[in-house]
């Protein structure tokens, strides 16, 4: 499966004018083959298959960098004395 995006050269937010003056474009261009420009027009003017094509090409990779966690307590504020006893009453 292409892009249909690409194949058309349209944005995601385009609506249905914009599709059908880019596969005319398209067409006219003959940059990809008229098949492919008819069947990425098709997927992008069905709603469901625009969805897949939206999951499946996204326009932006939105990812976040991981913030490191920053500890408030320091080793020594730590009293692991009372871990240490408590660990083998739930073996009993």
């Amino acid at each position: 499966m292409k892009n249909p995006y690409t194949i058309l050269g349209v944005s995601q937010e385009a609506d249905k004018s914009e599709i059908m003056k880019a596969q005319m474009f398209a067409m006219k261009k003959k940059e990809f083959p008229l098949q492919e420009i008819a069947i990425a027009a098709k997927q992008l003017l069905d709603p469901a298959k625009r969805l897949a094509a939206d999951f499946m090409f996204p326009a932006k990779i939105k990812a976040k960098r991981m913030q490191p966690i920053q500890s408030t307590l320091t080793y020594k504020e730590i009293n692991t004395s009372v871990l240490n006893e408590n660990a083998f009453d739930s073996l009993k």
